[in-house]
């Protein structure tokens, strides 16, 4: 008596609004991997959930072609997070499933499945080999290689095991922490974790973030931190994924990307310079935030959160003051620069230049290093001013990029010589961004001197509160929603919607993604 088949919904790392369904003689639970094909094309999918009836007559439903069971499972909990990203962000569960499994992973997956095929085919000789008849000693080398292979297969197999463990209770609301030595508080959290037996996960910005934070955990945990980024041999990531799905207590440092790693006990997520704009994916889909992807991340796990910034975001600010996030240092004191008012200098005859006379008295005042970031000046005429002005003195010129990225060491004065080039769209954020580069200054030097025609946006006077009435007054994100219509290939916005934070929210992004014109795509809480 033949079997009843099973039908199930596919997830294909391509962009559908549908999610294809199949059949298949067995049954399949969600999350295993499957060969499919689709279009005379064959994919790699993960079963999303299992029918009890078919939304097509069943002689239309195509059987799968394998079931794949040398690649891992995907967990329930990566399932419900590929999920939480879809709705939030209106893209569409295959680009999500894409960017958590792109090509090179999966590749990489099929490497190691082929290891461990090769290991079950040598075993399988070694077998046949010890049923023949062998001297004592040939007998005790065939045993001894025999072995060798088994507890190789038994590592493999619980690198990619697949037993998820139980769901817990997210441990109190996340934790904003401002002080200066923040990071030295990551600390003794990050060792909790691993003495509970579960698994973290350090967030930063961008690899630079990384490579400076790794130089703080490093020594502390050793073989135990995991660094997953771009930066990093697809040897290496494979290895960190693997370590994680064995379930090992491990902390893992990354970038964005990190967020899609297969956690088994996710104990912690920490993000650290939680404020900054590179945390925001812009393309392809999903175009998702990573700290706020984290926070989601945290809870499907029940995990404790850390958020580390000196500025934090208005949006965690406005959760700290709804009282969904708890604030660790009291109210954030917004660092502080000495601002110059270039129309002021200017009426004034107070300009050489490129420079204010008070900013060429304060660098030659300097004894130490001086640090210059330079906007929209260019490079050569910049040096040819500097040498004139500065004769002999060793003067660094960076872009805030390249500060981010490169850091610098032992800087005496860091000063910014036309900061409105860094706040490149004037917005409603541009306030926000203005403090939020000051407080990213701060931590590269002891003194700082900003250069600017708007210097009530750098005016740390204006604290948070007062930024945040602002945005309620008129409407503008956190206290709602930005949905942007953006053009494909270009990314030009073709349309604004500020949208309720109720709970109507989710009903009207939805109404949007349906009526999209052509050739648009939305972009939620976007920020430039």
């Amino acid at each position: 008596m033949t079997a009843a088949p099973t039908y199930i919904q596919v997830l294909l790392p391509v962009k559908l609004r549908w999610i294809p369904t199949y059949y298949a003689d067995m049954p399949l639970q969600a999350g295993r991997r499957v060969c499919v094909e689709l279009g005379r094309k064959r994919y790699d999918g993960v079963v999303w959930r299992t029918l009890e009836r078919p939304d097509l007559p069943p002689e239309k439903i195509q059987p799968i072609v394998a079931v794949q069971d040398e690649l891992p499972r995907v967990t329930a909990e990566e399932l419900r997070f590929w999920e939480f990203l879809s709705d939030y962000y209106l893209c569409t569960l295959g680009e999500v499933y894409k960017a958590a499994y792109p090509l090179l992973k999966l590749r990489s997956e099929q490497t190691a499945a082929d290891i461990l095929a090769r290991l079950q085919q040598r075993l399988a000789r070694k077998e046949e080999q010890l049923a023949g008849r062998h001297g004592e000693r040939v007998m005790q080398r065939l045993s001894a290689e025999r072995d060798a292979l088994q507890a190789q297969l038994a590592a493999c197999r619980a690198q990619s095991g697949s037993a998820d463990k139980p769901g817990r209770p997210a441990p109190g609301k996340p934790l904003v922490l401002t002080a200066a030595d923040r990071r030295d508080a990551y600390l003794p959290v990050l060792r909790e974790a691993l003495a509970a037996g579960r698994q973290a996960l350090v967030l930063t910005p961008e690899i630079a973030f990384c490579d400076r934070m790794e130089a703080l955990l490093a020594p502390e945990f050793g073989q135990q931190l995991l660094v997953f980024h771009s930066g990093k041999t697809p040897v290496r990531r494979r290895a960190a994924a693997e370590t994680l799905r064995s379930g090992a207590p491990a902390i893992v440092l990354g970038t964005r990307s990190a967020l899609f790693l297969p956690y088994r006990d996710l104990g912690l997520v920490v993000v650290d310079e939680e404020q900054d704009a590179a945390y925001k994916q812009t393309d392809p889909a999903p175009r998702y935030h990573g700290r706020d992807a984290a926070v989601a991340l945290a809870g499907i796990h029940g995990a404790r959160v850390l958020l580390g910034a000196a500025v934090p975001s208005l949006e965690t600010l406005l959760n700290v003051r709804l009282g969904k996030y708890d604030l660790a240092d009291g109210p954030a004191v917004a660092p502080h620069a000495e601002v110059i008012d270039l129309a002021a200098e200017r009426r004034k005859n107070g300009l050489v230049g490129t420079f204010s006379r008070k900013l060429i008295d304060a660098v030659r005042q300097t004894d130490g290093p001086v640090v210059l970031l330079r906007g929209w000046e260019k490079p050569e005429p910049l040096q040819e001013e500097i040498a004139a002005l500065f004769p002999g003195r060793d003067i660094r010129v960076l872009t805030l990029n390249a500060l981010k990225r490169e850091g610098v060491s032992g800087a005496a004065l860091l000063a910014v010589l036309q900061a409105d080039a860094l706040v490149s769209r004037d917005d409603f954020r541009a306030d926000e961004r203005a403090a939020q580069i000051v407080g990213t200054l701060c931590q590269f030097a002891p003194r700082i001197v900003v250069q600017t025609a708007v210097p009530a946006r750098f005016d740390a006077a204006r604290g948070t509160d007062a930024l945040l009435d602002e945005r309620r007054q008129f409407g503008f994100p956190p206290y709602t929603r930005l949905v942007e219509i953006r053009r494909q290939g270009s990314g030009e916005v073709v349309g604004r919607h500020f949208l309720p934070r109720d709970r109507s929210l989710a009903a009207r992004k939805a109404a949007l993604a349906a009526d999209l014109p052509a050739g648009t795509y939305p972009d939620v809480d976007p920020l430039d």
